[in-house]
C-alpha cells in the first residue's frame, strides 16, 4: 500500500478508509485492523525506528499513560493512574497545609484560630 491509514483501536481509520474509498481514493491504500494497539515494536518500519504503538496516543491517554504500550515501558508522563492519584494527594496536601498556616497567621495577629472555607 502506498499510504496507511491508522488510529489507536482501528475503528478511526476503518471508518477514514470506508470514507476515503467511497470518494475514490481506495487504491493503493491499506488500514490497520486492530489499530497500532494491535501491533508489536518492529511490525511496520517507522522513523527512527518509534514503536508504532505511540502513533495512536494522545491527549488524557497520553496523560495519564493507560494505554497497553506506556504500561509496558513505563512511559507516562504522570505515571499512570497512581501517579495522578499521588499529584492529586500532593495538592490536597499542599492545600491543607496553606490552610493551616492562614489560620495560624490569623491567630497571632488577632489571637483567634480562624480558618475561612
Amino acid at each position: 500500500a502506498k499510504i496507511v491509514i491508522a488510529c489507536q483501536k482501528g475503528l478511526r481509520s476503518l471508518a477514514a478508509c470506508e470514507q476515503l474509498s467511497r470518494a475514490g481514493y481506495g487504491a493503493g491504500m491499506a488500514w490497520i485492523n486492530g489499530g497500532c494497539d494491535s501491533c508489536r515494536k518492529g511490525d511496520l518500519p517507522t522513523k527512527d525506528d518509534i514503536d508504532i504503538r505511540y502513533a495512536g496516543i494522545g491527549g488524557m491517554s497520553e496523560l495519564l499513560g493507560w494505554t497497553d504500550v506506556q504500561r509496558e515501558e513505563n512511559k507516562q508522563l504522570l505515571g499512570g493512574s497512581s501517579g495522578v492519584i499521588g499529584f492529586f494527594v500532593f495538592v490536597l496536601a499542599a492545600d491543607i497545609a496553606l490552610w493551616i498556616y492562614q489560620g495560624i497567621v490569623a491567630y497571632q495577629e488577632t489571637g483567634v484560630f480562624k480558618i475561612n472555607f
